[in-house]
């Protein structure tokens, strides 16, 4: 298999993937999202809550607040524990959670955890282990999906309501102007396939299919790993994982 990076911001990557079994892109896909440790918090005590919310949802949401991870740590089993002692009125935010360990902080510090009334309070305590996806949701690092290389054929010459069919493109890809029709350049790999251009004007003008021997990666991490670590730790497991169905084999 060969993989080449087409784009990147930090937070989300596509990569252009040939040379592959489709089986094993499946796989490397299904690891990302299952098999990748990560820290989430996991058990809340619950000292004091006279706010209009259960405590079983505020630790449900706290849950489900992303917590920067440093992998190194998933080798030590570490816990972490936040602390979050407020009285209202004042809005909560994931940033109030307190921990002893500075690296350790929600990565979207503006989350909304409460808005506590005049005189509501909390005080609780709350616990963060490492997990996978295959656990609970609340572990996964990221979203990972692919799709099939496009194809786009467009009639040469004169294509009558061009810019119309541009603008049918749900993700901006094609430019028209006067009677010309193109692919913007470099957008090419963005094209989901949906076929909207073709389905309004025909085969005959704008053709879209895929080329079956490439495929394109995308990957948006939730922002608990950096994209080098959620990709390095997936393909670690997934090689082990296959080792060991080998040697059981």
């Amino acid at each position: 298999m060969e993989a080449s990076l087409v784009k990147s911001d930090g937070k989300t990557a596509t990569l252009l993937l040939s040379g592959f079994k489709l089986s094993l892109v499946n796989a490397l896909r299904r690891t990302i999202i299952n098999s990748v440790n990560t820290l989430a918090i996991d058990d809340v005590t619950v000292y004091k809550n006279t706010s209009y919310m259960y405590d079983e949802i505020l630790a449900a949401r706290l849950g489900l607040v992303p917590i920067k991870t440093l992998s190194a740590l998933s080798k030590s089993k570490k816990e972490v524990i936040f602390k979050l002692k407020e009285t209202g009125p004042k809005v909560v935010h994931a940033s109030d959670l307190i921990c002893e360990d500075k690296d350790m902080v929600p990565v979207y510090p503006e989350t909304l955890i409460i808005n506590l009334k005049e005189g509501e309070t909390i005080d609780l305590e709350a616990k963060a282990i490492f997990g996978k996806g295959s656990e609970h949701i609340k572990f996964s690092p990221a979203h990972a999906f692919y799709h099939f290389y496009p194809v786009i054929d467009i009639k040469k010459g004169a294509v009558k309501g061009a810019s119309k069919i541009a603008s049918l493109c749900p993700v901006d890809i094609l430019e028209g102007s006067g009677d010309k029709l193109a692919v913007k350049k470099g957008r090419l790999p963005e094209c989901i396939l949906c076929k909207a251009c073709e389905d309004y004007a025909g085969e005959d003008v704008i053709k879209i299919s895929a080329d079956e021997d490439k495929v394109i990666f995308e990957l948006e991490s939730w922002g608990q790993l950096e994209l080098k670590d959620i990709i390095e730790q997936a393909i670690d497991t997934l090689g082990k994982e296959v080792k060991e169905l080998s040697d059981k084999i």
